[in-house]
């Protein structure tokens, strides 16, 4: 029987489509769920100048048993040594380093030249099989590079440790029988290749790639790239796995994914990346890749659904003002559900603040509880407590509970980079449940926790405003 190794790419295309991004918690949700399928490889993210992506890394790191966990990386070994750093811990970690290999995709995509890739390829791959002892190569746009550069460029991986090599049809225009030519091609011109695994991301633009990957299997490909998003582009989990669950046995192919699992796992997956709720737009493909989105000539009544369908009460004068808002952000760009909320939290119960935020003190390291010190004022009158949590933002949220003594459910937390470089603003975007109903407040600063802490508040302060009640300070 043939070995086939299962690795889904699901959290690294959700950071790679802004449009389409998970929550920290909806990821490691994702991740979770597949790990309990047995999937062999999960891919997430790159680790950025966000300390929000080392978080998640290393969170997973202490997560996941079973599963490697394996992280992208580029030509650059400054961005090599942050994510090792991030992922070192993990119980099967794995460094991928993605590098486009064809003409189109190196000068124009990435403004670079084949001779300034090639001596990088093989100094960049020695170091990160120093660091970690399961190192993958990935060709993007393999099946259109030039064949001799491509085969210098895999065998100059190889040679410096990369035990898995990853060939990507990122325009998914080859049909089977020229994909499958393709991988026996690359094999004839690098016979290094039956010392390592080979691997195939097919995309399936024609609707082909199952069939394309069945066709590379039988020339020697044993990983496939899948992705568990809805209609992501890349080859389905699902799809993928029930044809080898009806002719894997007869094809000689086996894996280990469990596939009585499937159907009600990849339900809970894709109720995860969003598909399900309500939509305006009616391109199943365009709701399924981004999650619910609204198009710019969406009338207020269409806005005021999507609004309640991700479940907030919002006045209709609330809902009038983030209208005007949402039709200057709509001539720019899709409108998003990480739009709506952020619209949501600046606009709607807007009032003046009952809590504000004074300073805070953090205490945390790898060895010991991170310990919070936060100060807060309202109605002139200062207040301080001191709580521990899991990490620094969770024992803020407990120090800031202690002041104002009532304990809100934290329904969801998002923080993303909105500027580049090491003095990057983090946006915290927070939604708590009391009573109910849905309050979501928005925090920026350059400081993470300062950012959360500010998000905190401001939907505290709503909860507050409706009258819902918090204890004098």
């Amino acid at each position: 029987m043939i070995d086939i190794k299962i690795a889904d790419i699901t959290l690294r295309e959700s950071e790679e489509t802004q449009a389409s991004r998970l929550s920290f918690k909806e990821k490691l949700e994702t991740a979770k769920l597949l790990e309990k399928l047995l999937v062999d490889v999960i891919e997430t993210g790159p680790v950025g100048d966000s300390p929000a992506d080392s978080a998640f890394i290393r969170t997973l790191a202490s997560t996941l048993e079973y599963s490697t966990v394996s992280v992208p990386v580029t030509l650059d070994k400054h961005e090599v040594d942050r994510t090792w750093d991030a992922l070192s811990k993990a119980k099967k970690p794995r460094l991928n380093i993605i590098v486009p290999t064809s003409t189109v995709q190196m000068e124009y995509g990435r403004q670079i030249k084949s001779g300034e890739v090639l001596p990088l390829v093989g100094e960049i791959t020695a170091h990160c099989a120093r660091l970690c002892a399961d190192v993958e190569f990935s060709a993007v746009d393999a099946v259109r590079s030039d064949s001799e550069f491509l085969a210098s460029v895999l065998k100059a991986a190889i040679s410096a440790g990369a035990g898995t090599i990853t060939l990507c049809d990122s325009v998914g225009e080859l049909l089977p029988d020229e994909l499958k030519e393709f991988v026996s091609s690359v094999y004839s011109s690098v016979p290094e290749l039956h010392n390592v695994t080979l691997s195939l991301h097919c995309r399936d633009n024609l609707g082909l790639a199952s069939a394309a990957a069945l066709g590379g299997i039988k020339s020697g490909v044993r990983q496939i790239k899948v992705s568990s998003g809805m209609d992501s582009g890349t080859l389905h989990l699902e799809q993928f796995l029930n044809v080898i669950k009806i002719r894997g046995e007869t094809l000689g192919i086996s894996y280990r994914v469990n596939a009585t699992a499937l159907q009600r796992t990849s339900a809970q997956l894709a109720a995860l990346a969003g598909f399900g709720r309500c939509c305006v737009i009616p391109d199943t493909a365009e709701r399924r890749t981004n999650g619910a989105s609204i198009s710019e000539d969406a009338s207020i009544d269409d806005l005021k659904s999507q609004i309640f369908s991700l479940g907030y009460d919002v006045s209709d004068d609330d809902i009038e003002r983030i209208f005007t808002q949402f039709k200057d952000i709509a001539r720019n760009k899709k409108v998003v559900d990480r739009d709506i909320d952020a619209l949501i939290a600046e606009t709607a119960g807007q009032a003046a603040p009952t809590y504000q935020l004074v300073n805070f003190v953090i205490n945390s390291g790898s060895s010991i509880t991170a310990t919070a010190f936060v100060k807060l004022v309202k109605d002139g009158v200062e207040s301080s407590a001191l709580s521990a949590g899991d990490g620094p933002i969770d024992a803020s949220f407990k120090a800031a509970e202690l002041i104002i003594g009532t304990h809100y459910e934290l329904e969801e937390f998002q923080i993303q980079a909105v500027t580049g470089g090491r003095e990057a603003t983090g946006d915290a975007l927070i939604k708590l449940r009391h009573a109910g109903k849905l309050f979501s407040g928005r925090g920026v600063s350059t400081d993470i926790v300062g950012a959360s802490i500010r998000a905190y508040l401001s939907a505290v302060n709503k909860i507050v405003n409706e009258g819902s009640g918090a204890k004098d300070l």
